[in-house]
């Protein structure tokens, strides 16, 4: 039996109060139907997760749940580049009707927007952005 790849505890922002910060002091990134919030500096030296996937933007949950899937995958195969910063995706209207390769291809986007707007690289800065 294969082992599960997932995220460490450590990168995901788990609480209520986390999740308000970010959304308070953070700067939006926009890729119409998915967006992130970016709150740079967070006091630790690795980037973080939180995903708040609204029911208004994929109404069945299996839809929510692959979107969330996607992005977690996308976020541990590009995490080592990204600079110490909160991310909380969410998602507008439409957000279901992506296919996975558009989900993947505006990630990718979103990713490199962060690491500009961030000014932050990782000690592997030279390796291309993960679309997987």
């Amino acid at each position: 039996m294969q082992a599960r790849a997932q995220l460490q505890r450590r990168v995901r922002i788990r609480q209520p109060a986390e999740f308000k910060q970010a959304f308070a002091k953070g700067f939006r990134i926009t890729r119409t139907p998915l967006a992130a919030v970016c709150k740079p500096n967070n006091g630790t030296d690795h980037a973080r997760l939180g995903l708040a996937i609204a029911r208004k933007a994929a109404p069945r949950a299996v839809d929510r749940n692959r979107i969330k899937r996607q992005i977690r995958e996308n976020f541990r195969h590009n995490q080592q580049r990204l600079p110490a910063v909160d991310l909380v995706f969410y998602g507008m209207p439409g957000l279901h009707g992506m296919n996975n390769e558009q989900l993947r291809a505006t990630l990718a986007e979103i990713w490199l927007k962060v690491i500009d707007r961030c000014g932050g690289y990782s000690s592997d800065s030279s390796a291309p952005i993960s679309a997987s």
